[in-house]
């Protein structure tokens, strides 16, 4: 079915052309009324379009000034003018311009639209039969071409090659634009891939990430003799190669080709890349040892965050340091999580990454780390009969998070969150009342509202009085101060996450005045909310 989008500012006129035949029957879909020629552009970048239909004369820019943009953008979209009486000046223009046909409104009527379609069809099934066998023989071409220029990477990397000459030769053979002399291998990997796969099918996201490859070969033909395939599902590979000897000059052009290739990236599929780049090398038959060094380097990502260029050597890595979650610490952890003071709890949980980050350990050790750490709270949800989705918050299996987590920040972030929430419901679950305990999960769920003593009180049915004694016999404090420490906590979490100003998480954890936030935050943590941020995010 051929789409169809019609541009009238008009809705009689609209709608009278969109009922006077059975679009469908005639196996075309039609879009919705668009009014002006600045949102019919955009509708042309969000969708693709077969038959554009045109008024002339809207407010603004013109039909003659959109079939214009079409010609210029949309070379393969067939347009139909749609004038009055008096416009024929703009029918005139917009035929120059490389309309198919026009038709005058008054003029409009089953029999001359059927056949203007039926026209227009026709061109358009001509041209795709004729595409279609151009595209199938230059795919055909070109999905061998790739899977043999994968195959010829996969040898190269894995040291397969014992001679510069059958090297050469394979690069002749491949016509790849590479040369045996300062080579550089870059590994890249998408951040956040998860998004993509959410967003796109797998057939989709396959031709992107093509796409995004051919994208980038173009970019590396301007920066020496250099390619780049795809690696794995999140990887790709690039190999640079320059005859200049000079290491400045090398290594300026690999930053600028990566830097404009970020750009790409992120205007071409809206997200983020982080790169390996390795030292020059000077034996192409090292190229497999170097790749594994590269892929290594490349995990250093989770602890330098997102959209960054790691170069091998400026690699500030720790050696000959072990790390691991020892039987104190995890004392230490019990310990606080028993006495439920999460205060000191995140100290003990900040100590641990400060550590982890210091030393950078391999990721299986992280992995590790990060059971444990996970082990600790599903004891405590066994032992206190605890509800695990109120700790977990339905985030799946807990344990196939750290496959999600793309830097350390993120993983740190997650921990401390499953561990306050670990404390909120060990307090929930203490040897409270029925009142106290419907009261705190009221705060818990509503502190991000203006709630109040009275109200709470009004909504689990006791009087303001009582629910006021009962409060702060059971809970050692009053409502307000709770609510406050309660706020302050969620505001920490939200600071730390760094995805809202200090002004914006005011009003999302419920204070309404932000000088009254200031005050209650710097007597809890003993420093002002834009301190604490500059501290978080060290």
């Amino acid at each position: 079915m051929l789409k169809v989008l019609i541009v009238e500012d008009d809705i009689f006129d609209y709608t009278h052309l969109k009922n006077i035949i059975d679009w469908n029957q005639e196996g075309f879909q039609i879009s919705e009324q668009i009014k002006n020629v600045e949102a019919a552009k955009e509708k042309l970048f969000e969708q693709s379009f077969d038959i554009l239909i045109t008024d002339m004369k809207m407010p603004g820019q013109s039909g003659a000034d959109l079939i214009q943009f079409v010609s210029d953008n949309f070379p393969e979209l067939k347009t139909i003018a749609l004038s009055g009486y008096k416009e024929f000046d703009y029918v005139k223009q917009s035929l120059k311009a490389g309309a198919e046909d026009y038709i005058l409104k008054h003029e409009l009527r089953q029999d001359n639209l059927r056949q203007v379609l039926a026209k227009i069809k026709k061109e358009i099934n001509k041209r795709d039969q004729k595409e279609d066998s151009n595209i199938f023989e230059e795919s055909f071409f070109m999905d061998q071409k790739e899977i043999l220029v994968q195959n010829f990477v996969e040898k190269l990397i894995r040291g397969h090659f014992n001679n510069k000459n059958e090297l050469k030769r394979q690069i002749q053979l491949l016509s790849l634009n590479f040369e045996l002399k300062n080579i550089v291998i870059t590994v890249g990997q998408f951040d956040n891939y998860k998004v993509l796969q959410e967003k796109y099918s797998e057939s989709k996201l396959m031709n992107l990430k093509r796409s995004f490859i051919n994208m980038v070969d173009e970019i590396l033909r301007e920066n020496g003799k250099s390619f780049a395939v795809l690696k794995d599902e999140k990887k790709f590979l690039f190999l640079f190669s320059f005859k200049d000897n000079s290491e400045l000059k090398i290594n300026n052009s690999i930053a600028s080709a990566l830097n404009r290739i970020k750009t790409a990236l992120k205007n071409y599929l809206n997200i983020t890349a982080s790169f390996a780049v390795g030292n020059i090398l000077k034996d192409p038959l090292k190229i497999g040892e170097n790749y594994r060094e590269i892929l290594e380097l490349l995990g250093d990502r989770f602890y330098q965050g997102k959209d960054m260029i790691i170069y091998q050597n400026q690699n500030n890595r720790v050696d000959n340091q072990q790390f691991n979650l020892d039987i104190k610490t995890e004392k230490a952890l019990q310990k606080y999580i028993d006495q439920k003071d999460y205060s000191s709890l995140k100290l003990e949980l900040e100590s641990i990454f400060n550590k982890i980050y210091r030393i950078k350990p391999g990721l299986s050790v992280v992995k590790m780390t990060f059971i444990s750490l996970i082990n600790i709270v599903n004891s405590k949800i066994k032992d206190k009969n605890l509800k695990k989705e109120e700790i977990f918050k339905n985030t799946g299996n807990p344990y196939q998070k750290l496959e999600e987590f793309n830097t350390l920040k993120e993983f740190k972030i997650w921990i401390e969150e499953i561990y306050n929430n670990l404390i909120i419901e060990l307090k929930n679950k203490n040897n409270y009342s029925d009142i106290i305990n419907k009261t705190l999960l009221y705060m818990n769920k509503n502190y991000d509202k203006d709630i109040t003593l009275s109200r709470a009180a009004s909504e689990i049915g006791v009087s303001y009085s009582y629910l006021s004694r009962k409060f702060k016999e059971e809970c050692g404090q009053g409502f307000s101060d709770y609510l406050n420490q309660l706020r302050i906590e969620n505001a920490k979490q939200l600071i730390e996450a760094g995805d809202s100003n200090i002004k914006e998480i005011v009003n999302q954890v419920g204070f309404n005045n932000y000088n009254y936030f200031f005050k209650v935050f710097k007597d809890s943590e003993g420093m002002t909310p834009s301190e604490y941020e500059r501290k978080s995010q060290k």
